[in-house]
Formats: structure tokens, sequence, C-alpha cells
């Protein structure tokens, strides 16, 4: 009666339940219909882990009932318990329904059924069973612990407790019973507080049985009155910081070819298991029907902590037509991560902007959303799909991969006066091509040093064109600054690499250039207006530039000038890019070079801020 080690593949997790299957770390464990194959850690088997062995599971018939079964009866569930110990839950949960067929009252069979249905994660149905055999015997206390853990899947904690603290009423001793307690207790916390240990999760300080987390849903709803006709909304004013959302994936893959394969038949067993998975799947975003007649689904749906098990199931559509809405799911819903990709339920319906007030946090395959930015009542969440720090045209060509088009405020911003933008670095581009041309015919440039392959011509063409456009928008300021950044990098790059290469025993490279440019294009941002949120959104097109120059301060031994600069692109995330990972990284190397700089002479506040 143990609960699985969650890196054994039968006990990977699914939104479907929360708990793993109970597995034997001797068993055969088959991968249940519909889960997807993913790595597997292996784990050292603990002495302390209590196994259902051969004899253990045998035993289920033995005593069970007062009436003694008949031998076609014993005969039948005997050849269930070989399945079972093979492996073969399916089989051996058709033999243990051919054995009910006999004797309706056989508890044991009842209950050896109730745990193939926990390992294949069918867990209503575990449910079912295990009721049915305690009708049968209350006193039988195997099934008492199915129960409990077929609640604990179905996510109804409270329900789960209250069943196992009845079994240790009677069996005090109990390590399985004891361990599953615990389990269940933290799971409700998290379900109901959004109590999570987060540097036990992040560090793996957590006992292994208990590596997993509960959903959650913090202030926050779907609604249908958004900018992107549906969306996620808070429902009260939240902090930075706070937790809005924790959700486990419905399916999840490796990042490989035939991803997309592997998640849709992952929707189809998953939808095949658990009815309220197929609930869960028939109301994600599927990228069908126009806006405006979406359905907004019940916010009941993702609790299924509150559940009483009294909800009325959709009847699962023929299998065709739910695989074709599978397969627009994952087109749809499927969110991407570093190594993986899955199908997450509340997360799928928050939407992308440029500059994003909520980021992601992945736990193993758990996904953690915190505000990321103070956030009012009725606000809309927004994440990032992708990398942010683009420039728009850029930014927009990624999108229309993903199948969408970007509107949110930056981009609209951005995309004033675009057209014109395009036309200038179009024309830009030709003047580059052709100094090119001639710089590599010149005999000159084929002497040591010189400019062998036209780049530099290329680049002062380039800049040259640029540098003649007027000023008049966001758009053609960031086109602006490229070019002209473009002519100086090259040598700025060359200097620091070779700085890098001698060990510093070279000059390091000059950072007054850098700085100068950086000068004109603060002062440009002021000369059209923009406030310091929209300066930062223009500022976050072009970062390349300002990363540079803090390498050249490094470089320099400038730290007190660094540590300036290192705020300024602080400032710039906070505002576009906020707790993200470039966001923290760029934090932390400020607080470090702040003890530098300053050596504990004025920089508390500095590096208070950062710790902030």
């Amino acid at each position: 009666r143990t609960i699985a080690d969650p890196h054994t593949i039968g006990a990977q997790e699914t939104e479907g339940g929360d708990t793993r299957a109970m597995a034997s770390d001797t068993d055969a464990v088959k991968v249940p219909l519909g889960m997807v194959e993913l790595p597997v850690q292996k784990k050292k088997k603990k002495e302390t882990t209590k196994e259902i062995s051969k004899s253990e599971h045998d035993r289920d018939g033995e005593g069970a009932s007062l009436a003694s079964p008949s031998s076609s009866a014993e005969a039948l569930r005997e050849a269930g318990n070989e399945l079972f110990r093979r492996g073969d839950y399916g089989g051996a949960a058709a033999m243990y329904a051919s054995c009910i067929s006999v004797d309706d009252s056989d508890v044991a069979a009842l209950a050896n059924r109730a745990e193939c249905y926990l390992r294949a994660r069918q867990f209503h149905l575990a449910l079912a069973d295990a009721t049915a055999s305690l009708a049968a015997d209350p006193t039988y206390n195997k099934s008492l612990y199915k129960r409990a853990m077929a609640l604990n899947g179905l996510g109804r904690y409270a329900d789960a407790i209250k069943a196992l603290k009845e079994l240790l009423a009677v069996e005090t001793s109990d390590e399985a019973a004891i361990n599953a307690l615990a389990e269940c207790q933290m799971l409700q916390d998290q379900a109901f507080l959004g109590k999570y240990d987060m540097p036990a999760l992040l560090f793996g300080r957590l006992a292994s049985s208990f590596r997993r987390c509960a959903d959650h849903v913090g202030p926050v709803k779907v609604s249908a009155g958004t900018a992107h006709s549906r969306g996620v909304v808070t429902t009260r004013a939240v902090t930075a910081g706070q937790l809005l959302m924790v959700s486990s994936p419905l399916v999840v893959a490796p990042l490989v070819t035939g991803v997309e394969k592997a998640l849709v038949q992952g929707l189809v067993g998953a939808a095949s298991r658990n009815p309220q998975d197929l609930s869960l799947i028939l109301a994600l975003p599927a990228g069908n029907g126009a806006a405006s007649t979406l359905p907004v689904p019940d916010m009941a749906t993702f609790r299924r902590h509150l559940s009483k098990g009294e909800e009325a199931f959709p009847e699962l559509p023929q299998q065709a037509i739910f695989t074709r809405h599978a397969a627009n799911v994952v087109k749809t819903s499927a969110m991407r991560n570093a190594a993986s990709v899955g199908v997450y339920a509340l997360p799928s319906f928050i939407n992308h902007s440029c500059a994003p007030n909520a980021c992601k946090l992945l736990i193993g395959h758990t996904m953690f959303i915190h505000a990321a930015k103070d956030m009012v009542k009725g606000e809309e969440v927004l994440i990032k799909y992708f990398d942010v720090t683009m420039p728009r045209h850029d930014r927009a060509a990624v999108a229309k991969r993903w199948g969408f088009s970007c509107e949110c405020r930056r981009c609209a911003l951005e995309s004033i006066g675009e057209e014109a933008a395009m036309e200038a670095m179009e024309m830009a581009s030709k003047a580059a091509a052709a100094a090119r041309a001639v710089a590599v015919k010149d005999a000159d440039s084929k002497k040591p040093g010189g400019d062998k392959d036209g780049s530099r011509a290329a680049a002062e063409a380039a800049a040259g064109v640029m540098e003649s456009q007027e000023i008049g928008s966001v758009a053609m300021l960031v086109a602006a600054m490229r070019a002209r950044a473009k002519l100086i990098h090259d040598d700025v790059s060359k200097t620091l690499e070779q700085w890098k290469r001698t060990k510093g025993k070279s000059g390091a490279p000059d950072p007054n250039l850098l700085v100068e440019l950086a000068t004109w294009f603060e002062s440009k941002c002021d000369a059209l207006g923009l406030d310091a949120t929209r300066a930062a959104w223009a500022r976050t097109s072009v970062l390349q530039v300002y990363y540079n120059i803090n390498h050249c301060f490094s470089a320099a031994g400038q730290l007190e000038a660094r540590a300036e600069h290192l705020e300024k692109i602080a400032d710039t995330l906070a505002r576009t890019d906020p707790a993200s990972f470039e966001h923290c990284t760029q934090l932390a190397v400020g607080g470090n070079n702040a003890r530098r700089a300053f050596r504990g002479k004025g920089g508390e506040k500095a590096i208070a801020r950062v710790e902030a």
C-alpha cells in the first residue's frame, strides 16, 4: 500500500490527479493509456518503504468475506492476482470483474480491482470499487486505504484525510497510512491556501514521495471581458510576487520530433481514463469558433479540491471527433518550456504580452504563475510566450509563427511609424550592399587590417542612411539606434574578445563611444515625450547596446559607473520583463557589483534594493 515514487513512469503527474497511483518498486509498471513516456530518474530503493508484495496481494483474498466464495470465483481471483503481479493491470481488472459477476459481494475482488484502477489512474472507478467493498464489509481496512487514495487522486483531499484518520483509528501504526495522511494534509494546504515550501521544492529537500504539488487557484478567474475576448483576470487587487495559480500538466512530453503526436495521444488517453480530465480538455482553448462565441468555463472545473463527487460529467465524444479537438488544443494551448511541451489547464487561458505583468516558474513539470507587478481588481493577467527583448518586427515574426498577432500596448507603441522605418531600413540595406561591393574590390581592403569582406563599409553606409532620417517615432528610433550600434559593435567586440583572451593584459575597450550612443538614444526618447515605462519598452529593443556598455565598464574596472548602469538595465527589465530569469540575473550581478564597488560605503541601499 505504498505511494509510488514519483520518478517512476507510471507515476508521472497529470492534471487528472495530483496523487500518484500506488505501485511497488518490484512491480513491472506499464505506462497507463494516454501517459506520455518521459525520461525516468532512477532512485535508490529505501529500505523503509512498504511494498505491495506477492504475499500481501494474495492475502487480499483470505478471510475477506464471511461467506466462502465459490471455487470458480476464487480461481478467477487467483488468475487476476497472477496478472496483477505481472503488471497487466487491464487484464487483472477484467479477471476481477468476472469474479465479481459470480459474487458481487466479493470484498477482495472489489478491492483488488480498485487497486488496478489506481495503477491506471482511473480514480473515479477505484473510488466506486473501494466504496462497494466497504459496503460489503466495513471492517475491511484495505478497502478504506484504497478509498482514501482514490479520493486523493481525485483531488478531494479533505475526504481523503477523513478516510485515513478513520483507518488510523483502527490501525494506529500503519506506516503507509501515516505517510499518506501527512501528504494529503500538505496537498490540502497547497490547494486551499496556496502554501508551498518553495525552497524545498526547488532544491529537492522534500521526501521522494512528496515531490509533487496540488493545483491551486488564487485570486483569478477566466473572463470574456478582456482585450483578447477571453483571458484570465484578477478577482481582487494583488501585489507583485503574489501566487496566482499552480497547475500540473494534463499531458507533457519532451521537446523532440513527434511531440505534437505524443501530446494528442496523451490527451486522448487522459480523457478516456478520467471524466474530470475530459471536462477540462473540452473546456480548453482549441482555436475554433468566433471569439465572441467562445464559452467561459466554470471555475469549479479547475478547483477539484472543492468537489463533493456530485458533478455531472460529459460523455466522451466519438474518437475521431475528440482526436481532432485534442489536436486543436495542442496547437492552440500547448505551452513550450526549456526542454518540454505541456498542456496546462488554467494557464492555457492566459494571453501573451510583450510587457507582461505575470511570470511563470516551472518546478519539475508543475507550473507556478506569480504576479510580477501590482495589479488592480479586474486587470488581465498576461505572460510572455517568447523572448520580448527583440525589436517589434522580430517579435511580430515569432508571433506569426505561433499563429497570432500581438496587439499589446508595447507593440501598439512600436508599430507607429513602423512602415516608414521599414522603408528606411530597406534603403540602408541597399546602400550597405553597394558599399560592400565597392570595398571588396578596393586593393587597400586586402591589406592587413583592411576591410576584407567590406563589413565596415557596409555598416558605415547603413548608419549614414539611418542618421539622415527624421526620428519621429519609436520604430524609427530603434532602427536608427541598431544601425549606429552595429558600426561600433564590431570594434568593441574584437577589443573585448582580445582583452578576455589575454586575461586583461591588452587594453580594455573604451566604453565612451557606446555611452555617447546610449545618451543620444535617451535624449531622443525625451524628445518623443516618452514616460519612464514607454522609454523602457523602447530601450528593451536595443538592450544589447547597454549590455555591451556593462561589459566595457567591467573590463575597465569602472565599477561605480557600472553600478549605475546596471540599475538602469534592471529598471528597464522591471518595466518590460519583470521577474524573468534575465531580470533576476541582472539584479544579482548588480548586487555583487555594489558589494565590490562600494565595499560597505554607500552600497547598502543598492544591495537592499536588489534583495527586495
